[in-house]
């Protein structure tokens, strides 16, 4: 009954007389914000409850939804591994207690209650330290089974069109609610080639969007180039920060999925948005697949444009079919 609530899962480590020990636990729970107070529950039969005791002290790792085989592991579940702590990366916490490098966040704690909780004891932690060593989507444990948070769709569609500003079809996008790229509302430049600051802030005082673009975002080679652009972006103060296909390599929906969901992250409080190539044969897969990953922003070309970006008709289509509402399809205009 109760492996129906579904939780986060940790890595709860301490030390001991013979070294280091830690163990999984789902059962962890924030208890207060002034001061930071933790707690993590140990059954009584573990030897992770007697070594914490004696301690004083603790360490909490909070796993990424790529980290299930780590939860496994300090689970006990993976019944050939040794010794848990081998082959990972650790940092030492100012406490002593080992933590995950790679973690979504650390805590560092000290003792400050144990209490019986019947076959289990409530340790609850003052922290004393605390880190985001990165930025991803957390592991959940629900049922005896690993996963990570579900992707809902978008409530809505929201669309930047190339398309000439005295095309009829520019007229009826923006009173539909898109936005006409060529109108020059936005303040557009290259992650490899940033403008200074001063530039980005006259931008904005004039009124513009000032929009970043990543460029060739979904190569698996540059993954981490990627994220770190996103970021540095984030620091620029953009407003809104474009993930863009490359036009000669197609983008894989695999790997679509696994920058943007970091990058969706990396970017607030600014928009994301994702400029798709129309040649990939993938390109409504790659659009599925961005806003199952938190995008709700397009760049899209009209007919007739000469651009290889996704097709506004497709989006369009692609939208209905989902029913995630949009600007109406326009595609009548020019038959």
């Amino acid at each position: 009954m109760l492996g129906q609530w579904p939780s986060g899962v940790c890595v709860v480590t301490t030390v001991g007389p013979h070294g280091v020990h830690g163990m999984t636990a789902s059962s962890f729970s924030s208890v207060s914000l002034d001061p930071p107070l933790v707690s993590v529950c140990l059954g009584n039969h573990l030897p992770s409850r007697a070594l914490l005791g004696e301690a004083g002290k603790f360490a909490i790792s909070f796993l990424g939804r790529d980290q299930a085989d780590i939860g496994r592991r300090f689970a006990g579940q993976e019944r050939d591994v040794k010794n848990r702590f081998a082959g990972l990366d650790w940092a030492t916490t100012p406490n002593g207690c080992p933590v995950l490098t790679d973690a979504v966040a650390w805590l560092d704690c000290t003792v400050a209650h144990a209490y019986p909780g019947g076959d289990h004891t409530i340790f609850v932690g003052a922290v004393t330290d605390a880190a985001l060593p990165r930025i991803t989507s957390p592991l959940l444990f629900h049922s005896r089974n690993w996963g990570q948070i579900a992707d809902p769709l978008p409530s809505s569609v929201n669309l930047t069109v190339d398309v000439a500003a005295d095309d009829p079809l520019a007229g009826a996008l923006r009173k539909a609610g898109a936005r006409v790229r060529a109108d020059g509302h936005c303040f557009e430049f290259s992650a490899d080639d940033p403008p200074p600051p001063a530039a980005i802030r006259a931008a904005k005082e004039s009124g513009a969007t000032v929009i970043g673009y990543v460029p060739d975002a979904f190569d698996p080679d540059r993954e981490d180039e990627v994220l770190a652009s996103v970021a540095a972006l984030t620091e620029l103060g953009c407003d809104e920060i474009g993930c863009a296909e490359s036009l000669v390599a197609p983008a894989s929906p695999l790997q679509v999925r696994r920058v943007l969901q970091d990058a969706a992250a990396r970017a607030r409080p600014a928009v994301l948005r994702v400029r798709l190539s129309g040649d990939n044969r993938l390109a409504l897969v790659n659009a599925l697949v961005a806003m199952k990953s938190g995008v709700s922003h397009f760049d899209v070309v009209a007919p007739g444009s000469g651009s290889s970006g996704l097709p506004l008709g497709d989006l369009l289509h692609l939208s209905r079919q989902l029913e995630v509402a949009g600007p109406p399809d326009l595609a009548h205009i020019r038959e």
